[in-house]
This record gives C-alpha cells, sequence and structure tokens, in this order.
C-alpha cells in the first residue's frame, strides 16, 4: 500500500496540471457517492420506521422476481404518504449511488493507469463489471489503496445479498482465481458499556 501511495504522489508532483485534474475528478466522484450515504443515513434518521418498511419492501420485491425494478422507488404497498415519500427518495438515492460508484471507478481506472498503479487491475474490473450488473447491487469497487486482494459490493436485501455471493463462490478466473466472500451487515448498536460481562 504505501508504495502505491507513494507512486501516486509522485505522478501527481510530476503530472501538472492533468494530473491535479484526474486528481480533482476522483476526489469529486468520492464525494458525491459519500453524498449519497449521507442521504441515506439521513433518510433512516428522519423516518425510521418508513425507511425500515421501504428497505424490507426492496428486499421482498427482489426476491419474488428477477425483473429490473423500472422505477425504483421501492415504495408498493407503502399507504402512508411520508412513508412513500422515503421510498421514492431512497430508491432514487440508490440508483445515482450505483451511477456515482461507476464514475468513481472510472476515474481511478484512470488514474491508476497514468501513474503506473493498479488501483483497479483488469482481473478485478471484470468481477467487478458482472457484480454491479447484479440487481440490487447498488455499487461496487476496490477497497483501500487498490492492488489485488479484495473487492467490496453494497447490497439491499438478502437476495441481492446470495446473487454476490453465488457469482464470487463460482467465479474462478485463470487470472485472478477464485474469490472467498465475507458477508457484513450494518451494526445499528454502536459502542455499547456493559455493568457486568454479558452472558454468552
Amino acid at each position: 500500500t504505501k508504495s502505491m501511495v507513494a507512486a501516486i504522489n509522485k505522478w501527481k508532483e510530476e503530472g501538472g496540471e492533468k494530473a491535479l485534474s484526474v486528481w480533482k475528478g476522483v476526489i469529486a466522484n468520492n464525494e458525491k457517492v459519500a453524498e449519497c450515504f449521507f442521504k441515506i443515513s439521513a433518510l433512516a434518521s428522519q423516518d425510521p420506521e418508513g425507511y425500515r418498511e421501504a428497505i424490507a419492501q426492496r428486499d421482498e420485491d427482489e426476491s419474488d422476481t428477477d425483473k429490473a425494478d423500472e422505477t425504483g422507488d421501492g415504495s408498493k404497498g407503502v399507504v402512508d404518504k411520508k412513508r412513500k415519500e422515503t421510498a421514492d427518495a431512497l430508491g432514487t438515492t440508490l440508483t445515482v449511488l450505483g451511477r456515482c460508484f461507476m464514475k468513481l471507478r472510472a476515474s481511478m481506472r484512470d488514474m491508476g493507469s497514468r501513474a503506473n498503479v493498479p488501483l483497479e487491475p483488469p482481473q478485478q474490473t471484470r468481477i467487478l463489471d458482472e457484480t454491479a450488473g447484479l440487481k440490487g447491487v447498488h455499487g461496487c469497487g476496490v477497497p483501500g489503496a487498490g492492488g489485488y486482494d479484495a473487492v467490496f459490493a453494497i447490497v439491499v436485501g438478502s437476495a441481492a445479498r446470495r446473487r454476490v455471493e453465488e457469482l464470487w463462490k463460482n467465479w474462478n478466473d485463470e487470472e485472478s482465481g477464485s474469490v472467498v466472500t465475507l458477508p457484513i451487515t450494518p451494526e445499528n448498536v454502536g459502542v455499547a458499556t456493559h455493568i457486568e460481562l454479558p452472558k454468552s
């Protein structure tokens, strides 16, 4: 990681205005991704029940059919106006999130190519493109400073997670090899203080 970061910094210093322009593009795309997550977090805070219903409905819709949800609103069955607004906003934000991730990945590949650093190697591009095309996936990429050791996917719902797990489990590229999945779900508790040790 240190050598890759050093190579990027050297490229920035020696690349002049063009390097600076590419670098600013990466930052801008990264900030757009972060903005989507902030919006999703705000929706969950402003209407917790509506948010939970919208997430559950999206998961249910994706489990029932393989047809893509063209509206992206995930609001079927939501009768309360506020909850429908939450579901609509969530669907829109998730759609934008997916597009932002695609732009971020493209800008990272461009920077990596210019700096001769494998931020998203071709082997990972292949599996990420396949992953991004799965229903319920709203973003994917290479974590950290890049390299060959890991990829990630942002999914909503258990059905989408199963699709990703199935793809990765059966992935066997001659160049990139196999993939081991590590499913992670959100934790709403945060830091907890115990007066006594919790019983096992």
